[in-house]
């Protein structure tokens, strides 16, 4: 991976990814692992804002959840967000900006034509940036479904988009968020991304692969032998998509900093078939500090 690719493109190529091989037939592999409230466009359409617990210090990180959804005959379609309403002001603003780029983010339609951080609306209004991303998403996937049922009016599918952006970790250091989307078009099966973003809390800094600099394959191969169960490298091979096993890369997404360690996770398609899901595991701060640079190291608990 390059080490000086922004997250935001990260993500995109991601999503880019997986816009393709969703048109594809399902492939084999090992086996799974396994607001204000504003007024609604119709009677299916709900927004709504939810607050989180009372702060426990004015370093907290505060937020409330806003969220907008709808169903009709095309599907279901949902956002909700964890949005920043408080505490340091450069952390707040980096949230919401790395929020309105997430979800932005498309993998539906042609790759190339996505909305990614177009909301140029007031930041620190969290439903109508929701409002807006979602009304784009709708429109994609209305004009999509409507398309084809004129194509197969008979057994017209069923689309859907539930995108989740929330607070899931915090310590006096750092505040990490995870992002989770899920989307289906009526192919042989949905989409599925998560991953998530975790920013120094001194000055909203996004964390990356670069506080790494020692060699992260041990802990790589370790973390995927304890995911798909084998004992052997013959057998990790066979899991996965890649040439190769011994030069095995980081994910695609960035780290996440969570209560256990930092977690791994490789999105669908990215080093496996479909059948293997997410491939993902934590190392724990321990093992990751002796790898990380003094930047990252700082951060640990």
């Amino acid at each position: 991976m390059n080490q000086s690719e922004n997250p935001t493109d990260m993500i995109k190529r991601i999503f880019k990814q997986v816009a393709f091989v969703l048109l594809m037939a399902v492939v084999s592999g090992c086996d799974q692992k396994a607001q204000t409230a504003v007024s609604p466009a119709s009677q299916n359409d709900t927004a709504t804002v939810k607050g989180n617990d009372e702060s426990k210090g004015d370093d907290k990180l505060t937020y409330r959840q806003v969220s907008q959804e709808k169903k009709d005959e095309s599907g279901e379609y949902k956002i909700i967000i964890d949005f920043p309403t408080g505490g340091n002001a450069i952390l707040v603003n980096a949230i919401r900006e790395y929020i309105s780029e997430s979800l932005g983010d498309s993998y539906a339609g042609d790759p190339d034509d996505n909305k990614q951080g177009s909301y140029s609306g007031d930041l620190s209004n969290g439903q109508q940036m929701v409002d807006y991303y979602f009304d784009l998403k709708y429109k994609e996937f209305k004009e999509a479904h409507d398309e084809m049922v004129k194509n197969t009016p008979d057994n017209p599918p069923s689309f859907a988009s539930e995108t989740e952006i929330r607070h899931l970790y915090e310590t006096d250091q750092f505040v990490t968020y995870q992002f989770k989307k899920y989307e289906d078009m009526g192919g042989a099966h949905g989409g599925t991304i998560i991953t998530g973003m975790t920013f120094r809390k001194s000055d909203g800094r996004r964390v990356e692969w670069d506080l790494f600099t020692q060699s992260t394959q041990d802990i790589i191969k370790k973390g995927l032998m304890e995911y798909f169960e084998v004992k052997t490298d013959e057998e990790l091979e066979n899991c996965l998509s890649l040439e190769t096993i011994y030069l095995l890369p980081l994910p695609a997404t960035p780290p996440v900093f969570v209560k256990e360690g930092i977690s791994f996770t490789y999105q669908q398609y990215e080093i496996a078939a479909y059948a293997a899901g997410l491939p993902s595991f934590i190392v724990p701060y321990k093992e990751a500090k002796a790898l990380m640079n003094t930047t990252g190291k700082n951060l640990i608990p």
